[in-house]
Order: structure tokens, then sequence, then C-alpha cells
């Protein structure tokens, strides 16, 4: 898993790529943490991300709640073809990107 954080004066981009398993949760949560200190729109590249764990879900999930209550918004890019296969199986889609 490669996560690169990039924050300019308007917003923050996070990029995911390769796979976030239950190992790899702890340094997206590390990156979780540091957009959640400077709220400010984000959006999440995950275009060239194949899988996530659900403690990723969690985390992602867990941003956007604190985003929304400081007024900004959570964007996501296009995902993988096989990430979003995952995601609209098990319900995740429509929870986190579609609310």
């Amino acid at each position: 898993m490669h996560a690169t954080l990039k924050t300019t004066a308007k917003k923050h981009k996070l990029t995911l790529s390769g796979e976030i398993g239950f190992a790899e949760t702890n340094a997206l949560w590390d990156a979780v943490q540091q957009i959640a200190q400077q709220p400010k729109e984000t959006q999440i590249d995950w275009s060239n991300l194949s899988r996530l764990h659900y403690a990723g879900v969690q985390t992602l999930f867990a941003l956007r709640k604190t985003l929304e209550e400081q007024g900004c918004k959570l964007q996501f890019s296009e995902p993988n073809p096989s990430l979003y296969q995952q995601l609209h199986t098990f319900g995740v889609w429509d929870a986190l990107i579609q609310a």
C-alpha cells in the first residue's frame, strides 16, 4: 500500500494505491489523522487501489463524518474496477460514496 497526502491552502488530496489490508490500515489512519487536524475539502484518489480491508473502510467512514461535522466535503475519484465491485457487492459503495 502506498498513501500520499498532498495539502494546499484549499484542500487535501490523498492518493491510495496497491492493497490496504489490516496491516496497512495504520498508514491510512495516520494520513486521515493529518487531514482531521486541518479539516478542509478532501479528495481521495483510489483509482490504483485494488483492495480495501474493512478496517480501511471504517477509517474512511470516520474521515467522512469528521469532515462533514466541520462543513467540509469528502470526494472520491472513480475506483479501480475490482475495488468498485468489492464495494458495491457489500453495500459499501452506496453507504460511503453516495451518502
